[in-house]
């Protein structure tokens, strides 16, 4: 983000920059073009004195000896400005070609005073002294406005490469933000994914027995919950089994710890395979389990899938080459023949367990007693 953010600081500085080079660069060619216009003025002016000139030596009228004396000094107001506001470079070719048009303007009216004299061997005098200022006066205002023009055309080559370095520059800093834009969704996307999976293996580790991976308690409440609220409307039996394995603290006492995790995983195992996909089986803790029936038939059906559990668990197992033998006694209860609320088919499941185990009996079906299953 950081990076972003300073990727379009940089954007803003740069269009921030290149819109105040593209005003001063605007400026810039308005000068120009005013001071190649004046230059163009002075051209025109003291072409327009040549022609007053040129016009009296003609006629010799009076007319046209006024009209010459008019014109002298038609250029000076251009120069002046061009002066004034064209800069150093302008200021010294001004200074440069204001001597030569001084000497034109003393030429001309000494053209005027002759003729007006009546002198004009005088006035023939000068008409060729004022035709090499004209020429050197028009070759310099030419050489002005060319000199205009080339200066614009090379300020506007700096122009044009610094605004194509600013757009490679602004073209490299969206690339780079655009890379940064990528990375930081990726890592973001791959953070979000990350979380996602650990909530889920979080949500799996708090809802599922570490060491069998079976439903814990939590697990089992909440599916046995939903199976009773559905219960409730469908009026279909639910079955609640508690198992608690005889003779798993032998077997942890002898054979230590790790034969106890095995044994445990395998009666695991086999509960699972004794029924349906539906049902759910959780280890509440210990060599404790619990399995829960939606949708059983009767009071007989979950009695007999209890006894098929029972068989399973009885057969021999070996673990890491050492023969283990386990029973199990379970208690059994029934949505809604003995009880509506979870908490009561619990508890008696697990009072029809204790009498199961009591009575060595195997699988005991609560109230009434006389329906319990011998081993």
């Amino acid at each position: 983000m950081g990076g972003l953010a300073v990727g379009l600081a940089a954007l803003a500085a740069i269009t921030i920059g290149g819109t105040l080079s593209t005003r001063r660069a605007t400026d810039q060619v308005r000068a120009s073009n005013r001071v190649s216009s004046a230059w163009e003025s002075v051209f025109v002016q003291v072409s327009t004195e040549d022609e007053a000139l040129h016009a009296y030596l003609a006629t010799g009228a009076e007319f046209d000896r006024l009209g010459l004396r008019a014109a002298i000094g038609a250029a000076q107001e251009r120069l002046t400005w061009i002066a004034r506001t064209g800069g150093s470079d302008a200021a010294f070719q001004v200074a440069q070609i204001q001597h030569y048009y001084q000497q034109y303007e003393t030429t001309l009216r000494a053209v005027v005073t002759a003729g007006q004299q009546g002198r004009q061997a005088d006035v023939e005098a000068n008409i060729q002294p004022a035709a090499l200022e004209f020429a050197q006066l028009r070759r310099m205002s030419v050489a002005s406005v060319e000199r205009e023009r080339r200066e614009l055309e090379a300020y506007l080559a700096v122009v044009d490469r610094r605004n194509r370095a600013l757009q490679s520059l602004a073209a490299g800093v969206f690339a780079l933000d655009l890379m940064t834009f990528v990375l930081s969704s990726a890592i973001l996307i791959a953070y979000q994914r990350r979380v996602e999976r650990q909530a889920e293996t979080n949500h799996h580790q708090a809802m599922h027995d570490s060491l069998t991976g079976m439903a814990n308690r939590a697990l089992f409440r909440d599916r046995a919950e939903q199976a009773l609220h559905l219960a409730a409307r469908t009026r279909q039996p639910v079955g609640i089994v508690g198992l608690d394995l005889n003779g798993f603290k032998q077997v942890n006492d002898t054979l230590g710890h790790h034969i106890g995790d095995l044994l445990l995983k395998h009666v695991s195992e086999r509960l699972t395979d004794c029924v349906r996909e539906t049902d759910t089986v959780a280890r509440l803790g210990g060599d404790e389990f619990a399995i829960l029936l939606p949708n059983v038939t009767s009071v007989g059906n979950a009695t007999e899938v209890a006894r098929r559990i029972l068989d399973a668990i009885r057969e021999p197992i070996e673990l890491d080459g050492k023969p283990v033998s386990v029973g199990a006694s379970i208690g059994v209860s029934v949505f809604p023949e003995h009880g509506t609320e979870l908490d009561a088919l619990l508890q008696k499941a697990d009072n029809a367990m204790y009498q199961a185990k009591r009575g060595k009996l195997g699988v005991c079906v609560v109230d009434p007693p006389s329906p319990a299953l011998a081993s």
